[in-house]
């Protein structure tokens, strides 16, 4: 082929991929214009919508949800002013902004016939920049494949998908916020519970980073408890809210069956009072200290709060180790030592030296270990068997330097497993250098480690 001809043909090539191209960017900006066409909602900032208003002839009281940029937070400001459910307002706007128009009705007559006169739902929503938009939406379609839709001033009815007439009609109570007591777990300072007349105090302690708490009298309470505690208060849900039609009396709240009062960092206190049980229905009336509408919570997420009791929040803990210090565990049983070692974050069996799922296992033990709580204190009959243990466990655990050119700390803690108490049913146990005796769950024994059968190696236990 001559020089002239290969010229030609890369000339041909260049432009037929000029070509492809521009006719491949033609196609894709002609997608965009079509797609910011049919955009259903036109605003100039869609991100930052400020306030939203919900009316129309489906709508019983007309809603305005504004923005708080100092908390970051939706309040409802009509038909009552609180706080607004943050993600019942951000899956609306998300529906709705994101949604296109399907198709188009030009000549659309009488809106009446597709409830947009007057429209089933208007929503206005406006940007922190001043921009507006409004969309009316009317009734579904006869397929209900689509729903009706226009704005002001349109000479056109828009067919848009059904959920966003589904995303726009919410009511009342589905966009308020139903957390019934909102606060910041960790600002939390002292406690005080009523739990159907049985009246616990804590005080949180400052010990650093991690909190320490005591009851009342001085005694220990376990913080990881406590934590749950006020998670659990933390997580209560209304499952119906009353602004009017409010009773003290015939509600149980001038006498509560119980409460609680949290004081928190800066002076602060929030805290519930839980009344009566709603007449024929599982549930029961709360409500806050500093009064407000009136909640309904189910009955069920008050039963933890109602068991709380001094003893499920006290240290029982007999080991009070945190998971990641524990460096290695040995179980000696039956006349067998079996040992554990972590190793790269990872646990393996280290005598008789086993592969690397042997360790799986172990990092299971310490978790049930270090959460391993006592049920009873066990007098001098629970000493049973401690003599001539059926298990002894040891942990190793190693202790950060808490200051610069100081070593680690490296500790063994012994768990000796004595015989069953008669008389409680439970595992008489004794941590070494601890003259209590422990009545643990004798359960726990089916979690120790076992050899296989086919393994012998496993060096002797003590005599």
């Amino acid at each position: 082929m001559s020089a002239r001809r290969v010229i030609i043909w890369v000339l041909f090539l260049a432009v037929a991929a000029a070509l492809y191209f521009l006719s491949g960017e033609v196609d894709r900006r002609s997608q965009e214009h079509e797609r910011e066409t049919n955009r259903l909602v036109q605003m100039d900032d869609p991100l930052n919508i400020q306030s939203l208003s919900i009316s129309g002839a489906e709508v019983p009281k007309a809603m305005v949800i504004e923005r708080r940029d100092k908390e970051h937070r939706w309040e409802m400001v009509k038909p009552v002013v609180c706080a607004a459910d943050g993600m019942q307002v951000g899956q609306m706007l998300s529906t709705v902004l994101e949604s296109q128009i399907a198709s188009r009705i030009e000549e659309p007559g009488d809106l009446k016939q597709f409830g947009l006169e007057p429209p089933a739902f208007k929503l206005v929503l406006t940007s922190r920049g001043g921009g507006k938009a409004e969309l009316l939406l009317g009734h579904l379609s006869p397929t209900n494949e689509f729903a009706y839709a226009t704005t002001p001033g349109s000479e056109e009815v828009w067919l848009v998908p059904p959920l966003v007439r589904g995303a726009v009609n919410r009511s009342l109570f589905e966009m308020r916020d139903k957390s019934v007591l909102d606060f910041v777990v960790s600002a939390v300072n002292k406690v005080e519970l009523n739990t159907g007349g049985q009246v616990i105090r804590l005080t949180r302690e400052k010990t650093g980073a991690k909190p320490a708490w005591r009851f009342e009298d001085g005694g220990e309470a376990d913080p990881t408890a406590v934590e749950d505690m006020l998670f659990m208060v933390h997580g209560m849900m209304a499952v119906d809210i009353l602004d009017q039609g409010i009773y003290p009396d015939k509600m149980g709240l001038t006498k509560p069956w119980g409460g609680v009062v949290l004081e928190l960092e800066g002076g602060g206190k929030k805290g519930l009072v839980i009344g009566g049980q709603v007449t024929g229905r599982d549930e029961r009336y709360v409500r806050r200290l500093d009064g407000g509408p009136v909640m309904v919570v189910k009955k069920t997420s008050l039963e933890r709060f109602g068991q709380m009791t001094r003893f499920k929040l006290s240290q029982r803990r007999v080991f009070k180790v945190e998971r990641d210090d524990v460096v290695a565990l040995s179980v000696e049983r039956g006349g067998q030592a079996i040992e554990f070692a972590k190793e790269g974050g990872q646990w393996v069996r280290t005598q008789p030296p086993g592969d690397e799922k042997s360790g799986e296992v172990a990092s299971l033990l310490v978790w049930d270990l270090v959460n391993l709580k006592w049920q009873k204190l066990l007098g001098a009959t629970g000493l049973a068997g401690l003599d001539k243990p059926i298990a002894v466990i040891k942990l190793t655990i190693k202790l950060p330097a808490t200051q610069e050119g100081k070593a680690a700390t490296v500790m063994v803690k012994q768990l000796i497993l004595g015989q069953v108490d008669k008389a409680s049913g439970l595992l008489g146990a004794q941590i070494k250098g601890d003259d209590r005796v422990f009545g643990l769950d004798a359960g726990m024994l089916k979690g120790l480690p076992t050899l296989p059968k086919n393994d012998t190696k496993a060096p002797a236990g003590p005599k």
